[in-house]
């Protein structure tokens, strides 16, 4: 990164602040000069209202499905923690990162305001604290597990700190992950803070002579500011070193070259008065660590809370450091708390957050004027100037600022940044591409899709196709819920067909729930499928793909067989693909090379099942051949039949019994059992045309297949013999992935597939491909693909698992049309992407991510309302009825005191009390502790609430062994019904010993 060398890039942000829900808004906020506090509005208020605190929007909503919280602990949860949680994730989406497919070490450092919500709402519910216990309580409110929760929740890895320095920690959280990241602690950092109010209106009081505005206005650096007005606030940037993003594909909004944290000391009036001393130090130390000179900065964003003291005392250490500068050029003094009052703990990474934007959009943006101002202030210098509008950067000055953030008790942070260098759009490589989308759930699914198609039409008009394709690939998490579309090479086709694709996929039901753990089932054909062409498309536009064709058919012409170098461009009439010589290594170069190519692409197929050659093929995927002795093997294979007598084959639609009954007396054989009402049976030419005629005297439909020998059926008994002895010099193993044998219709045994006469045999017996196909479908797969063009194979299957009660899904890799081969290859692998399946798609890294609309959050309130405490014999405390998230689901109902209610059976105790463990919807009985998200910790919870309830002596182990709700509850009604009188009095008489008084109801 040029003359910065251990320079370190902010990659991605995201803010929430009062009138900006995120980083476009609040950029354009700032650019305008609007100011998003509530006194500021013009809103109809009387002259003599409240003084009102600054509030964000989404501060009582949380994802809790996204990040595998329980609604109930998501509801006891700090809004400050759920804030950062959400913010870090559009922050790594802005970036353009998913960290989950990655190795690098992710850390976090953060801070958070008071734990208020905690006291005012979370202990003042007696139900909640009883059903949660104290441990579940501090975990969602603790700063403590702050930055460890999120890391918990987003799976990283590295270092997870808290920081609290009060004003000033989201700017030494930030000094911090630079730190961390330029030793090597971790690899990218989450850096930030929140400060959350947790009540939709809040107030503040004005206190003469204190820190916060009479009028509910922050007037920085105006003659007559009095004080600052506090808010709601959040931001997080992620970090990188700057060394590292040498590769194209990163998208780096500014540099940070210096930072510095130190603290006032005792050289001052008091722990909360602040020193122009500290504070230039701290401002030299990141100037030197940075290696520039005061010179060199053109823009500071001030700490700037708008007091007299908190003013002065900065105004004289900007001006010792950056005002002595002054045959400089100016230095704008720019203050974000102007427009968006004080947010505490997060205002430093605000502040940075602003800066970042300035820098990289070229934009000076404004302090904002209010009506009310004064003049400004003296400012200490004369290179100083308060912008009161947005302006360009100085054309042909570097671009470079500053941050500073001053902690009430004396610790100081400042930040020096640089804009960073701007490289050229570098087109995507033209070809065609998978547009993918993941979600939590559907609504969210359906809900990315309405964004994008409408981001699309409007801000996403002039962005390539290929940027969008690509930074959904790779900056976005792939989660369970998927929708997927292959588009072609085309600009304007891809757009089109695009915006269309997602307009449909915007309405109710779309895309797919993918499987935790897929399996995938592959067919791969035997003669009679189209060949003409197969392949061809594909090889051109697939390096690899092509490459293990040449080889393979390298290997076939080695082993004697035929050249098949030319194949790709023989015509549907052509003789050679009617030669059984021919065609059966055609088949294998095919099929091994496609099953290469799933295996390139990450998709490692679970089950195999070829017809007749096809099964030699997938025995050597599994590792059964070696490919130079398969390629032999399939020569060898395909001559000898190519050698027998000649014949016919017949496709009766009827059942074997049905179909022997008609051909009784006829020298014919069952060669295929295809489905229950399909048989094939063959023999010599005049025996087979007898069997049509009887057929059609019946009226039942018979089809002549296009051969001209009778496979598996007793004309090859010569050639199953000849093929015997050659395998028996032939190497063979046992197989590495299950394949359906043709010959049993089960899995293919070690010993089997390393037996000669099993191939011997495999050859010229029955093909029992309906009881492979059932083998296949009892195996459970996600997804079956054909390795075929055409749907001969995959409508079998399809038909064999609509019977067995069974939905794959199936999908042909090379489709039904050669024009549309390589799309069809990418529309398949779309498929299997979103069944679950691992797959590699090859859209390239754009060169800076998309500015892709962002996740779109569940919009479920997950709250406590505070109780007000009252003395037990006024009226039943107010129940909360905000817990349920899930939208449509019923609220719980209100609630008295804990205990068992009266004359609630036991039934009813155990699900309450469940119920108010996992919050959301209602519970089932089969529903289970662990697999709702139970841990050990809530089960050692759970029974003490129920043996206080109950008054029992229910052991963990009883959890655990009966863990869904039924179970449970049968069981507690047991040890109900099994205590004695005595024990019962004896836990009351223990009870009124701890207490005073039973309490039981």
């Amino acid at each position: 990164m040029g003359e910065f060398d251990n320079a370190v890039a902010v990659v991605g942000l995201a803010v929430r602040v009062p009138g900006a829900a995120d980083a476009e808004a609040f950029w354009q906020m700032i650019n305008d000069g609007t100011v998003g506090l509530p006194a500021a509005r013009t809103d109809g208020e009387s002259a003599e209202h409240r003084l009102r605190a600054g509030q964000i929007d989404r501060f009582a909503e949380f994802d809790a499905e996204l990040f595998g919280v329980l609604p109930a602990h998501a509801a006891a949860t700090d809004p400050q923690h759920r804030v950062l949680t959400e913010l870090a994730w559009q922050a790594l989406e802005d970036a353009g990162l998913d960290t989950q497919r990655s190795d690098s070490r992710v850390g976090v450092f953060a801070g958070c305001g008071p734990d208020t919500y905690l006291h005012t709402n979370v202990l003042s519910d007696e139900q909640v604290t009883r059903s949660l216990g104290p441990e579940q309580i501090q975990l969602g409110n603790s700063r403590d597990f702050l930055a460890t929760a999120l890391s918990y929740r987003m799976g990283f890895t590295g270092p997870s700190i808290t920081v609290q320095t009060a004003c000033s920690t989201s700017l030494v959280a930030v000094h911090q992950a630079v730190r961390s990241l330029l030793t090597y602690e971790c690899d990218i950092a989450i850096a930030g803070g929140v400060t959350i109010h947790p009540t939709a209106d809040p107030e503040y009081v004005y206190t003469e002579g204190g820190i916060t505005s009479p009028d509910g206005r922050c007037r920085a650096f105006t003659e007559g500011s009095r004080g600052t007005v506090p808010s709601s606030g959040a931001g997080v940037v992620v970090l990188r070193r700057a060394a590292d993003l040498d590769d194209a594909g990163h998208s780096t909004r500014a540099l940070i070259v210096g930072s510095a944290v130190n603290n006032d000391g005792a050289e001052r009036m008091s722990l909360v008065a602040p020193s122009p001393r500290g504070q230039a130090e701290v401002i030299e130390e990141a100037l030197a660590t940075a290696g520039l000179s005061a010179a060199d900065i053109a823009l500071v964003e001030t700490h700037g809370t708008g007091t007299g003291l908190g003013d002065q005392v900065e105004l004289a250490a900007l001006a010792e450091v950056y005002g002595s500068a002054v045959e400089a050029e100016p230095c704008a003094l720019t203050a974000v708390k102007a427009n968006i009052g004080h947010c505490d703990t997060a205002a430093g990474v605000i502040g940075l957050i602003k800066t970042v934007l300035a820098l990289d959009e070229g934009v000076i943006a404004p302090t904002p004027s209010q009506p009310g101002d004064g003049p400004d202030v003296d400012l200490g210098s004369r290179r100083f100037f308060l912008p009161r509008r947005a302006a360009p950067w100085a054309p042909g000055r570097p671009r470079r600022a500053a941050v500073s953030s001053f902690g009430l008790g004396g610790t100081n942070a400042h930040v020096v940044l640089a804009a960073a260098e701007r490289a050229p759009a570098i087109p995507a490589p033209a070809g065609s591409g998978v547009a993918v989308l993941s979600a939590a759930d559907g609504r969210a699914l359906s809900e990315q899709a309405r964004r994008l198609a409408d981001w699309l039409d409007g801000p996403g008009a002039r962005v390539p196709v290929a940027d969008v394709l690509g930074t959904l690939w790779h900056g976005r998490r792939q989660l369970r819920h998927r929708w997927a579309t292959a588009l072609p090479a085309q600009e304007s086709a891809a757009r089109a067909l695009l915006r269309a694709k997602l307009k449909e996929a915007s309405g109710p039901g779309a895309g797919t729930a993918g499987s935790e753990q897929p399996v995938t089932a592959v067919l791969l054909p035997g003669q009679g499928v189209a060949l003409a062409g197969v392949g061809e498309k594909l090889r051109t536009v697939d390096a690899e793909f092509a490459a293990d064709l040449a080889m393979l058919r390298e290997a076939v012409r080695r082993a004697g067989g035929p050249d098949l170098r030319s194949s790709g461009a023989w015509t549907a009439d052509d003789p050679r693909l009617l030669d059984t010589s021919v065609v059966q290594p055609l088949l294998f170069t095919l099929g091994l090379a496609a099953l290469r190519l799933l295996e390139r692409r990450g998709v490692r197929p679970g089950v195999l099942l070829g017809h007749s050659v096809g099964e030699l093929t997938a025995a050597a995927h599994a590792g059964v051949f070696a490919v130079e002795d398969a390629a032999a093997a399939v020569v060898r294979r395909g001559r000898l039949m190519a050698d027998a007598p000649a014949g016919a084959m017949l496709a009766v639609q009827a059942g074997e019994s049905v179909a022997l009954e008609i051909a009784d007396g006829l020298p014919l054989d069952v060669c295929g059992l295809n489905a229950p009402d399909n048989t094939v049976l063959g023999g010599e030419p005049h025996a087979v045309a007898t069997l049509e005629a009887r057929c059609r005297e019946k009226g039942i439909t018979a089809t002549r297949l296009a051969t001209s020998r009778a496979f598996h059926s007793r004309a090859m008994v010569q050639a199953a013999e000849s093929f015997t002895e050659f395998l028996r010099n032939v190497p063979l193993a046992k197989p590495e992935l299950s394949v359906i044998s043709n010959l049993t219709g089960h899995e293919l045994a070690p010993g089997q597939a390393t037996d000669p006469a099993y191939w011997g045999e495999q050859l010229r017996s029955t093909v029992r491909l309906d009881d492979a196909m059932r083998t296949l479908t009892d195996a459970a797969p996600s997804v079956v693909l054909g390795l075929h063009r055409g749907r001969t194979m995959t409508n079998l299957l399809r038909q064999t698992a609509r019977r067995a009660g069974r939905s794959p899904l199936v999908t042909d890799l090379f489709g039904t049309q050669e024009s549309g081969e390589a799309l069809a290859c990418e529309d398949a692998m779309a498929q299997l992407w979103t069944a679950g399946c691992t797959v590699r798609f090859g859209m390239a890294r754009p060169a800076r991510p998309a500015a892709l609309p962002t996740y779109p959050f569940a919009p479920d309130r997950h709250w406590i309302d505070a109780v007000e405490r009252i003395p037990p014999t006024d009226a039943v405390p107010r129940r909360n009825t905000d817990r349920n998230p899930r939208p449509g689901a019923p609220a719980e109902a209100t609630a008295g005191e804990p205990g068992a209610a009266p004359g609630a059976g036991v039934g009813e105790t155990v699900a309450e009390v469940w119920q108010h463990t996992f919050g959301g919807a209602p519970l089932r009985p089969d529903d289970n502790f662990f697999t709702l998200g139970g841990t050990s910790l809530q089960a050692a919870h759970l029974v003490t609430v129920i043996n206080d309830k109950l008054l029992l002596d229910t052991r963990l182990q009883d959890l655990y062994q009966f863990s869904s709700l039924g179970e449970f509850t049968g069981r507690i009604e047991q040890l109900t019904s099994d205590r004695d009188d005595e024990e019962l009095l004896r836990l009351l008489d223990e009870l009124e010993a701890e207490n005073g008084t039973p309490d039981h109801e």
